[in-house]
């Protein structure tokens, strides 16, 4: 809530999304307080409070774990910081109470950390909850494809699927599916299908034979991205460099987001290329 737009212009396209999509949410409450009759019109009018509220109510509440997506406050409970390994799980009984419970022994004095969201991509999380879980073990390889189709989504095409890790440089075996599936698409649909039906009825064999036959077109066309993206990640930080952060106070946040991805696609960059 407290980003600006100078803020949403220095952040990659995921990231970027998910922010604005936070920022609409917080607008819509807006527009909804103004119409609550038994608020006075110093309260439906003040806009700081509005976006205090929001913040409050929207980063300390936790999605219940019914399929139901409604958010839920639980007093204490909403004071568990978030750690990509944590020590305790919340569950809720049929009367809705709430329990807390460890998943492993805890040494005295140790923190309790829970899961805020997805552990393998930190975009989620700074744009909800405004900070950068440099513990996360990767970040989604930037690869956004406008119209993902039933068969991409087969493939594995998924933010939290399609991964650069950041400690050994490895990529997950979804994006070097989905490139070869683009590469097919677009050169040889007939081998695309078989591609496809191989990788539906799991001939591990075939697939691995396809990846070795199309690896330089696969490999070059993850090195155009890389560098590409590398690219634009600088031009997006330079937009960042200078300014006021009084002004804009997410800005040293943002850019130690973009450092941590950047340092992850070199670290790719030199274990393949």
């Amino acid at each position: 809530a407290s980003m600006t737009p100078l803020c949403f212009e220095c952040l990659p396209p995921l990231v970027s999304s998910l922010a604005v999509k936070e920022r609409v949410n917080l607008l819509n409450l807006s527009g909804i307080i103004k119409k609550v009759p038994f608020l006075s019109n110093e309260t439906r009018n003040n806009a700081d409070l509005c976006k205090w509220a929001f913040q409050i109510a929207y980063t300390r509440s936790f999605e219940a774990n019914d399929g139901s997506g409604d958010l839920r406050i639980i007093p204490m409970a909403d004071m568990f910081n978030h750690g990509t390994e944590t020590e305790i799980s919340i569950s809720y009984d049929d009367q809705g109470n709430c329990n807390v419970q460890t998943t492993r022994d805890v040494p005295a004095g140790s923190p309790l950390r829970m899961s805020y969201g997805d552990p393998t991509n930190p975009s989620y999380l700074l744009a909800r909850y405004g900070f950068l879980d440099e513990s996360s073990p990767g970040t989604f390889c930037k690869i956004m494809i406008p119209h993902v189709n039933s068969q991409l989504e087969d493939m594995g095409y998924a933010h939290n699927k399609m991964l650069f890790f950041k400690e050994t440089g490895d990529v997950s075996q979804e994006v070097w599916d989905v490139l070869l599936y683009q590469i097919l698409s677009s050169s040889n649909v007939a081998k695309r299908r078989k591609f496809y039906e191989a990788h539906i009825e799991g001939y591990d064999d075939i697939k691995m034979a396809m990846h070795q036959q199309y690896y330089p077109e696969t490999a070059a066309k993850l090195l155009d991205h890389i560098d590409g993206f590398l690219g634009e990640l600088e031009d997006l930080s330079a937009k960042a460099y200078g300014k006021d952060i009084n002004e804009h106070p997410r800005i040293p946040i943002i850019l130690k987001h973009n450092e941590f991805v950047r340092n992850t696609f070199l670290t790719v960059r030199d274990r393949y290329f």
